[in-house]
């Protein structure tokens, strides 16, 4: 019978976030209690608990909650969702695998902390995480459909859940089961109610068994397990659940909280006797005892009566309560994770706190058990488990240790891709690859499980795993996931390199072999595997055609196993057979077939000497240059746009190859190949046509998705045509070149090529588009595969381990500990004063404000806020002085006047330490302030709100008067009175702010700092702001544009603000100003009853009035009531109209037209209008017969001829057109109301006596509210019953009218107060840091800011108090520098430069303590006023990138070179660039974050074409050589420039020597992709020189590289070289520079990145001293791109870079900048400036060139080749400092066959050639050659 199987572990236990530290805290016998989280001593409770790590932590992101909705959910349903998730993790299978079977799950919770918490007070989240809802949160959250239940069963809950889970998977209510349980220790009250009990150990010490057991101590706990009985399905098993079982105690006359050994004995009896297990086989039993005088013995007695019969051997057993506490509901799974644990490890774990037995423990004093007090192995058998409850519920388990051995050794390669929510996580990830290489078994659980697949774990990487080592590489944040193109290079140009490795590959060994039995009918003298091995094809021109073909078909199949989506395949040459394959038009047999047929042809031509009549090389040129060497030369194939394949006839070979040279290219021979894909191989090709046929008998057509290159070359054809892959195209492959460029433009865009290439390549040029190689050899295979999941596209490498058998046993290591949670950010944990309610007889005294530090005369303000800083004070420190840092906020005042007597001794105040806030009370009857409040430990620090005008006024005052409209300033004296000071600022702040005061910062410690420097203290007040600061002190007041009206505001608006406001709707209404007024229209409720309020508000008031609901409003009219009584105030209120009376509507026509015919019409007046529309004309004549429509075409003429001549007696018009007409119809005497001011350019003439009326629409809502009860009533009866009732059902009213407009209709879930709705009036922006807008729900906090986008009268300008600085000082960051003023914005048709704030948040100053001595010239940073450009670069830097042995964190340090030491008198006039630190910086904390402040050189209109050619030197065309002396003597000597690439420095050597003397210096036309490409050039340059050998070489630095690769490619062609020197360098000693930085990157991703902050700094070193290398490469690092990086160090190099370490005072800084400018006349328009853009341009691409030499210096190794002969190394004395020396020969020994021979030089590595050093330089040099020759 299938038994019930633990799959997936996961936990979090005290001390122990995971299982596997969990086993090493057992094994090191740690106790893993420590003091409690609450005071010492707290009412009583024990001093010690066990306790989970970071109980505040939560990955929110992940699992998709909101912040508010994390904030107040339940911390345990928190720490549920993370274990569950690691234990489906651990379990090594996928979530659909859960999703797709009936999953169940089942909750054990035991006393829920959270739960009265979350029940009774206020919660702006929309869920309930208590406890009953816990288990349907986490169904829902992963999508289980089977059973759930949460069980609470006392201290047993998770072994009881576990039963009922078991049995659950018995009788197939589910397939899954995850059991769960949680206990976390929030309420201190619980221990307090145990302690009296008597259950707790009163020191904090659990002793198990001991003779000390005194109680049990309280533990926390999380533990998730994954049982199924599908043995099929899972990946990992741990243990087997034998059997389980649950009884209960019934009654007992001891009570229910005492234990029944008789009860526990016979469930451990039935469980044993019913599974047939002999009781010698239990090698381990894991008991429930707690530590308690009573509970151990009873326990001890039931396990010898049920288990230990005569002749038993001691049974051992162990409690792990001991280690970690008891931990309640998570007990019985505790001990489940141990026992596994147990299991697993095959040890049994000590216990700890036991050293004498309890003496009524029978059983241990008898021998009959045995306490493991030390590590025991496991015995072969099984593992009992004990949980009970001390309500009476016990539970019994049985678990055998699964085992299936799996003996597979590990394999040289491997890939596992994988999925990480952060660094931490990847990197856990590679430490457990790493530690489990050869174990394959690993590896294939790790690429099956979650981590493998998981969507929400954005962060991609893959782990090589190889022979000695593994390699790993990360991607982040993939944006846009590209298409796949399959690129197949041609296999016949250069030697293959295919490794026997990849046979490692199941798949490709598959496929070899079914190559090979194909092969075998043909020739059975080829063997693929071995041909593989040995190498045996190098020679066989045939085999290693067929072969090529055959690893390219084994390396398409392992690519299809591993499901990439391939959208298409390009070949080239032979290879597009095998593209051919790919695309399915041909098969396996004919790729082989045809691949033995070509290659057997090809042999056959090569040995009837066909290729002495050719020479075919590779060289570089352009597309067009190669097509023009002349028609002895044939174009073979186009390896990249530059790179080509040539066939010259041998007796033009010398002309071609000097006309490729002289037109910039390099060349390489490509011996013994025959001129393939050109008409030269037409004989070739016809021998084989008969054979081809037979072999493509029935050809198929190739899809779109293939794409030849060879087709599209020939014809001019669309590369996807559709086509036969027949004989014809089959013949138009082997004779037409192949070309990549015009195929490469028809790809989609983002297309990624995957480019297979078999052969050895020398030279690493691509194609332009981007491009994953792949080389004949698994590690590059699998490197392919992992570059491909990078960027997006899941990868399947299954079947890399599809020789491991599912599942692995209980020895596999643990997935659940890979995981790392993003747990950057802490969440909400009650605080232990909310959980208790002070008893009757605990009365503290309330503290009264007093007369006794009240004398003198103060403000009622001031007094009231110095009594509450008081009462906190010593409500918290017991002292009544200020001492601590204190945030008061969320204040409301009263509006009650009073006086100072009224206040003293009457007013009392409450503290309420839990809620953190407080209540000014009068008499106990009035509040008069109540707020909230935040007291700062004395460690913390309190951060002010920082106000630039302050900070600069201390620092470094603004010039001008642009900050005078911001800023306010006085001085305030300290009299040692916090109550003056405070009394007195709030003084001065109210004289320009009549807003409430609503915050107020006070940091005690810094003010009285300040104090002692100068009693007399600036103090700033920022009007657009709000915020006033003197000294430590800052107060923040609601800032109000509209003080003139505030009075009248209150005035009005009384009695309605205490309203609760459930539906509001906004209208505007068209005033006769530029901006509307708002009319609100709401439904609420105030003290007394239902109401209908309506508050109009405009420029100059604010008026309300509120209407009972009983009236009999309805929502219809709501709807109704803006047009209802706009129409009825222009009729009876304006117009006055009368009965018999005519009325003329001009168009446009809306609602307010249609109410209006509607209410004339009942009236008995004549209406008329006029439409050009006719469904309008219509609409109206179907809604009023009796209204006269007349078509607008005509409608003076019509008017005047209904009318008779007179016009109507009233004219209304609603647009601004055309005034004159609606005066010509309006007839004597009569009155035309328009409703819109005409435009000055239009004149009225008034000709007939009518009066003109431009009536005011707002005056409407005002006479409305001003109405009496009666006359509402009235209003809304004839409303409802009158003409306008039944168009509600032909659509009207409308939402928006041509005088109206609904805005905004917002209903809100929860009742909100009027006067929060108000506030959007007077607040710039609704503040969601404001506690009564935070507590809302979210909806209507949405709707809050939707309001006051339409409702509020201020400008939008002023948002520095958008997010609140005190809180987080980032957020601030986030506000556009433009905001501050908008003075420094200059017009947009100024040319001027870009200032531009660059905040680095991971910058911290501390680090970099030279930064801040700004008297020290050395220790300043960058910057040049007068940066002047200089032609020619002659420094040559040597760097080197070094991992910092003092800090942990990965850093590279750049070491500066060493600079010449001149006199002091040369040195003052040095324009030594340095940063520029303003004082005010200097004092700032040297913890803040850090920003940059750069000046860009933007583009200017003065940099013309013109001007630019007439600045720029005239390219001419710049030889490679030229001569460095004008001696004769020979040999002539050739030196290779550094990595400047000018010869400057070697010019001084050249003058020294004896010897004729020639420098190769960098030209437009040089290549610079590759070293080896450089060495060729340069190399070709050199023979064409000079015919006659030997060569002698000298290089320099960088150059050393280029000679070595030129001497070692020289020998390789059988020329001779005479004897190499390097200056300063060679290839070992540049790379060893990198190497030991790049070490410090860790991942592969990281290297480049690393490489070119370095080649950065040594490129700034040419320009500026750079004494600050580690801040500035810190810098550089923190930046995203490489044209990033660039700028900012060109901006450095013109000393254009600002450092601030604090984010508010940068934004003054970019202010401070920009005025700077403004006041540059004609900045941007002069010839210096033009000038300085094309310096920066130049170098921009000096940068660029820079960083490319050091990369390819960096990517150039040996390949295993050595120069032949000796090498001559001329070095200086000093070593560059490194963490690893470097060997005296610079590692040369590993380049060259002979020796190394040195000299050691004075001088630094630039100055050992200068003129003192230089000629002893020059005379080794001579003696060197001289020896040689």
């Amino acid at each position: 019978m299938a038994e019930t199987l633990v799959a997936g572990v996961a936990a979090r236990l005290p001390e122990s976030e995971n299982i596997d530290e969990f086993w090493e805290n057992l094994m090191r016998s740690k106790d893993m209690t420590r003091q409690t989280r609450w005071p010492q001593g707290l009412h009583g409770t024990p001093p010690r608990m066990g306790q989970i790590k970071n109980i505040d932590k939560f990955d929110a992101e992940y699992f998709s909650f909101e912040e508010n909705e994390v904030h107040h959910m339940n911390p345990m349903l928190r720490h549920l969702l993370e274990v569950c998730s690691e234990c489906i993790v651990d379990s090594g299978l996928c979530l659909p695998v859960l999703q797709g079977n009936i999953t169940g799950l089942y909750l054990s919770c035991f006393l829920p902390d959270n739960d009265s918490l979350e029940t009774s007070r206020g919660s702006i989240s929309r869920l309930c995480t208590t406890v009953p809802m816990m288990a349907g949160h986490l169904m829902e959250h992963f999508g289980f459909s089977g059973p759930m239940m949460s069980v609470d069963t006392g201290c047993s809950s998770s072994l009881s859940a576990l039963d009922l889970a078991v049995g659950g998977l018995k009788t197939g209510k589910c397939q899954f089961a995850i059991v769960t349980a949680v206990n976390l220790l929030l309420n201190p009250s619980y221990l307090q109610q145990m302690t009296q009990l008597g259950m707790l150990s009163p020191n904090g010490q659990t002793n198990v068994f001991d003779a000390k057991a005194g109680g049990y101590v309280r533990a926390e706990g999380v533990v998730s397990v994954l049982l199924t009985r599908n043995v099929s399905i899972c990946k990992h098993v741990y243990v087997s659940v034998v059997d389980i079982l649950t009884n209960c105690d019934g009654f007992k006359s001891e009570g229910i909280t005492f234990p029944n050994s008789q009860s526990q004995a016979e469930l451990m009896t039935t469980v044993y006797s019913r599974c047939g297990i002999d009781l010698n086989r239990i090698s381990f039993v894991e008991a429930h005892s707690t530590g308690t005088k009573a509970g151990d013995p009873i326990e001890v007695a039931g396990i010898c009566e049920a288990l230990c019969k005569d002749g038993h051997k001691p049974l051992l057993i162990g409690s792990v309560k001991a280690n970690i506490g008891h931990s309640e509901a998570t007990a019985g799974l505790a001990s489940f994770v141990k026992c596994i644990m147990i299991a697993r490890h095959g040890m049994i774990p000590p216990q700890i706190n036991f050293h004498l037995p309890n003496p009524q423990t029978d059983g241990i004093v008898q021998g009959k058990v045995r306490i493991v007090d030390k590590p025991t192995p496991l015995a072969d058998g099984y593992i009992g488990l004990n949980s009970f409850g001390y309500g009476g519920s016990n539970g019994h388990l049985v678990l055998k240790p699964y085992r299936n051995h799996c003996n597979l050794t590990g394999i040289p390669h491997s890939l596992v891709t994988v999925k990480a929510r952060n660094e931490a996580e990847m990197e856990s990830f590679v430490d457990f690859i790493r530690k489990n290489r050869m174990d394959v078994s690993s590896l294939a659980l790790l690429s099956n499980s979650w981590l493998s697949h998981d969507p929400k774990r954005l962060m991609r990487g893959y782990v090589l795993g190889l022979i000695d080592d593994v390699r790993y590489k990360v991607s982040k944040n993939i944006t846009v996931i590209p298409s796949l193109w399959l690129m197949l290079r041609d296999v016949v140009w250069e030697d293959l390199a295919i490794s026997s490795t990849l046979l490692e590959s199941p798949i490709f060994k598959k496929s070899i072999q079914s190559s090979q039995q194909i092969l075998s009918k043909v020739d059975d003298t080829f063997q693929l595997e071995q041909m593989l091995i040995g190498h045996t094809c190098e020679s066989n021109i045939n085999k290693s055609i067929v072969l090529a073909i055959s690893t390219l078909i084994g390396i398409v199949d392992t690519i299809i196993e591993t499901k990439v989506p391939i959208e298409g395949v390009l070949g080239s040459g032979l290879s597009e057979i095998v593209a051919g394959y790919k695309d399915g038009c041909l098969s396996r047999d004919q790729c082989v077939r045809l691949a033995f047929l070509i290659g057997q042809q090809i042999e056959k031509y090569a040995k009837a000497d066909v290729t002495g009549r050719y020479s075919v090389y590779k060289t570089t040129l352009s597309f067009d240059e190669v097509h023009c060497l002349g028609p002895f030369t044939r174009v073979l194939s186009m390896i990249s746009e530059d790179t080509f394949v040539v066939a010259v006839e041998e007796k033009q070979r010398e002309e071609v190859l000097r006309a490729i040279h002289a037109k910039g290219g390099y060349y390489m021979e490509l011996r013994d190949r025959l001129p393939l894909y050109s008409d030269w191989m037409n004989g070739l090709v016809d021998g084989i046509e008969k054979e081809v046929q037979k072999i493509l008998c029935s050809p198929k057509f190739r899809s779109k998705r293939m794409t030849s290159l060879s087709q599209n070359y020939a014809y001019g054809c669309e590369p996807s045509v559709r086509s036969l892959f027949d004989w014809s195209f089959l013949k138009r492959i082997l004779t037409t070149p192949t070309t990549i460029t015009t195929v490469m433009t028809t790809l989609p865009q983002d297309t990624i090529l995957m480019e297979i290439n078999l052969c050895l390549v020398t030279d690493h040029r691509k194609v332009n588009n981007p491009s994953i190689p792949c080389a004949g050899d698994m590690k590059s295979v699998l490197e392919m595969l992992g570059e491909i999941h990078l960027l997006g596209h899941d990868v399947s490498v299954q079947w890399l381990y599809e020789e491991v058998s599912f599942p692995l046993d209980v020895t596999a290591p643990s997935l659940g500990p890979l995981v790392k949670w993003n747990h950057n950010q802490s969440w909400l944990i009650p605080e232990w004063p909310e959980f208790y309610c002070r008893v009757k007889d605990d009365v503290e005294a309330l503290y009264t404000i007093s007369d006794i530090e009240t004398e003198g005369i103060h403000s009622i303000q001031g007094l009231l806020l110095y009594h509450v800083l008081m009462a906190i004070t010593e409500k918290h420190n017991k002292t009544h002085e200020l001492n601590s840092g204190i945030e008061v906020f969320d204040m409301v005042w009263s509006s009650t006047e009073m006086d100072q007597e009224d206040v003293i001794n009457t007013d009392t105040i409450h503290v309420e330490t839990g809620k953190k806030s407080f209540v000014v009370e009068k008499d106990g009857e009035t509040v008069l302030l109540s707020g909230k409040y935040r007291i700062y430990k004395p460690e913390e620090s309190v951060t002010l709100p920082k106000i630039p005008g302050y900070d600069l006024d201390i620092n470094e005052n603004l010039k001008g008067d642009h900050d005078k409209v911001l800023l306010e300033k006085t001085e305030i004296t300290w009299e040692d009175s916090w109550l003056d000071f405070l009394d007195t600022l709030l003084d001065f702040s109210t004289q320009w702010l009549e807003g409430p005061l609503l915050r107020i910062w006070v940091n005690p410690k810094s003010h009285m700092k300040e104090v002692k420097d100068c009693a007399n203290m600036l103090a700033v007040l920022e009007g657009c702001t709000g915020l006033c600061k003197a000294g430590a002190v800052v107060l923040h007041t609601k800032v109000s544009q509209l003080k003139k009206y505030n009075i009248q505001k209150v005035a009005n608006l009384s009695g309605t603000e205490s309203s609760k406001v459930s539906l509001l709707m906004v209208y505007t209404i068209e005033s006769l100003i530029k901006s509307s007024d708002r009319v609100l229209i709401y439904q609420g409720e105030n003290s007394i009853e239902q109401v209908i309020g309506i508050i109009l508000i405009t420029e100059k008031e604010v008026v309300s009035q509120e209407f009972p609901l009983s009236m009999g409003w309805t929502p219809n009219n709501l709807e109704q009531l803006i047009p209802y009584m706009l129409a009825v105030h222009l009729l009876f209120d304006i117009a006055k109209i009368k009965e018999n009376q005519t009325l003329l509507i001009l168009p446009p026509i809306d609602t307010l037209c249609i109410y209006l015919m509607a209410i004339a019409n009942e009236l008995g007046v004549s209406v008329f209008t006029s439409s050009f529309d006719a469904e309008v004309r219509d609409v109206i004549d179907n809604l009023f017969p009796f209204v006269r429509v007349v078509s607008g075409e005509r409608l003076e003429q019509n008017i005047k001829t209904l009318t008779q001549g007179e016009g109507c007696d009233v004219v209304i018009k609603f647009t601004s057109a055309d005034f004159q007409t609606a005066i010509s119809l309006t007839s004597a005497s009569g009155k035309a109301l328009f409703c819109t001011l005409p435009s000055p350019q239009e004149k009225i003439n008034l000709s007939k006596n009518c009066s003109l009326i431009i009536p005011d629409l707002s005056k409407a809502v005002a006479s409305f509210i001003q109405k009496s009860p009666e006359e509402i009533q009235l209003f809304l009866y004839n409303m409802q019953n009158g003409c306008i009732a039944e168009m509600s059902r032909e659509g009207f009213p409308e939402a928006q009218g041509l005088k109206y407009n609904l805005v905004e209709r917002s209903h809100f879930t929860h009742s909100v107060e009027l006067d929060q709705v108000l506030s959007a009036i007077e607040d710039p922006v609704v503040n969601l840091n404001n506690q009564s807008i935070a507590e809302m729900m979210e909806a209507d906090a949405i709707a809050m800011q939707r309001l006051q986008i339409v409702i509020t009268t201020k400008p939008k300008d002023f948002s520095i108090l958008v997010h609140d600085c005190s809180v987080n000082e980032n957020h601030c960051d986030s506000l556009s520098p433009q905001n501050i003023t908008r003075t420094v914005t200059p017009p947009k048709s100024q040319a001027c430069e870009e200032v531009k704030m660059i905040y680095l948040p991971e910058i911290n100053l501390q680090d970099f303590d030279e930064v801040f001595d700004t008297h020290t010239l050395t220790t300043s940073f960058i910057t040049n006023e007068t940066a002047t450009e200089s032609t020619d670069l002659t420094s040559t830097p040597m760097f080197g990138l070094a991992s910092d042995q003092r800090e942990k964190s990965n850093e590279l340090t750049v070491k500066t070179p060493p600079i010449h030491t001149k006199p002091k008198q040369e040195m003052a006039q040095l324009a030594i660039p340095r940063l520029i630190i303003p004082s005010a910086i200097s004092n700032f904390k040297r913890r803040a974050k850090m920003s940059l402040i750069v000046c860009s050189t933007s583009s200017t209109p003065a940099l013309t074409s013109s001007l630019k050619t007439l600045l720029t030197p005239l390219l001419f065309s710049e030889p490679t050589i030229v001569p460095l002396n004008d001696l004769e003597k020979q040999p002539s000597l050739f030196c290779i420039h550094p990595i400047t690439g000018n010869l400057k420095l070697l010019k001084i050597l050249g003058s020294l020597l004896q010897y004729q003397c020639h420098g190769i210096q960098r030209t437009h036309v040089t290549p610079q992709d590759s070293i080896q490409s450089i060495a060729s050039y340069y190399k070709n340059a050199v023979q064409m020189h000079q015919e006659n050998e030997p060569y002698f070489l000298i290089g320099y630095s960088f150059g050393s590289l280029i000679a070595m690769e030129m001497a070692m490619q020289l020998q390789e062609q059988g020329s001779k070289v005479g004897c190499l020197i390097l200056l300063d360098g060679g290839p070992s000693y540049f790379y060893n520079q990198f190497c030991q930085g790049i070490q410090t990157a860790l991942r592969t991703d990281q290297e480049r990145c690393y490489i070119e902050c370095g080649a950065l700094i040594n490129f700034l070193q040419m320009y500026v001293s750079v004494p600050n290398p580690k801040l500035i490469l810190k810098i550089l690092l923190s930046l995203k791109t490489l044209q990033e990086r660039i700028d900012l160090v060109l901006d450095m190099t013109f000393g254009r870079v600002l450092v601030s370490p604090n984010p508010a005072k940068s934004r003054w800084l970019v202010a401070k900048e920009k005025l700077k400018m403004m006041g540059t006349p004609g900045k941007g328009f002069g010839f210096s400036d033009a000038a300085e853009e094309l310096i920066r341009l130049k170098r921009q691409e000096a940068a660029r060139s820079f960083i490319n030499c050091v990369q390819i210096a960096y990517k150039y190794h040996s390949m295993g080749r050595k120069f032949k002969g000796d090498v001559h190394l001329l070095r200086v004395k000093s070593d560059l400092t490194l963490p690893t020396a470097v060997p005296l020969d610079y590692g040369l020994k590993d380049w060259c066959t002979g020796n190394v021979n040195v000299r050691f030089y004075n001088g630094s590595h630039e100055s050992f050639l200068n003129d003192s050093d230089g000629e002893a330089v020059a005379t080794d040099v001579m003696e060197i050659v001289q020896e040689s020759c």
